[in-house]
């Protein structure tokens, strides 16, 4: 940890020109190069670390040293950072993990999607008519019922899973909502770690993902 911190301080001072440091987890190589045209398109200078977000933060943060001033340059990184998709950015003086800022420093920290970090990439048909159906959970917030055309939003909240999907644009959304639960299952090789998302809408949806509850049984 203190070799982290030795190159966080290496990295976040003797700057003269104000700069970006930038943390990211999760961006795919479109939101990264969106991102990177929107700093150009203000002049903002900036650099990309390797080093790992705090596992404390998600969606966008930006710790700045106290009493910064600049308020133009502080308002062009929110303008380019919501350009990407994020809703907003949240602003603090202070800051966890040891990763303080001198003048003319500043971090931006850019969790996308951490849940899918989390959560399995594929769930498996659990009572079901069609045991064989398979949900892939993309990490860029989109799920695709696999080998199928059925695919739409989804999204994870206090241990809720909850799909939608539009079977035309300008159509409402169906909407299935599942609950986690996080238990031991037995299979041949003995008990393993398992999670079930149990449907909570029990009657008939058009997408077949939708009138099943899903599992993924971990190997470790």
């Amino acid at each position: 940890m203190s070799r982290v911190v030795a190159i966080v301080a290496l990295l976040l001072s003797g700057c003269s020109t104000p700069t970006l440091h930038i943390f990211e987890s999760g961006l795919d190589d479109g939101t990264r190069a969106k991102l990177v045209q929107a700093l150009a398109k203000r002049d903002i200078h900036y650099r990309f670390t390797e080093l790992p977000v705090p596992q404390e933060y998600e969606n966008a943060r930006l710790n700045i040293p106290p009493m910064t001033s600049g308020d133009d340059w502080l308002r062009d990184i929110e303008y380019a950072v919501k350009e990407i998709g994020f809703n907003r950015l949240t602003v603090s003086e202070f800051n966890m993990e040891r990763h303080r800022y001198t003048p003319n420093n500043a971090g931006l920290y850019l969790v996308q999607n951490r849940v899918a970090q989390t959560l399995p990439g594929l769930l498996f048909a659990h009572q079901c008519q069609d045991d064989s159906i398979q949900l892939q959970l993309k990490p860029n917030g989109y799920w695709q019922q696999v080998g199928t055309q059925y695919q739409g939003r989804w999204n994870y909240e206090s241990s809720f899973l909850t799909l939608t999907w539009r079977e035309r644009p300008n159509q409402a959304p169906y909407q299935q909502v599942y609950a986690e639960h996080e238990h031991t299952v037995q299979t041949l090789q003995g008990p393993k770690p398992a999670k079930t998302f149990t449907r909570q809408q029990l009657f008939d949806r058009p997408v077949p993902v939708f009138n099943c509850d899903l599992q993924v049984i971990f190997a470790e």
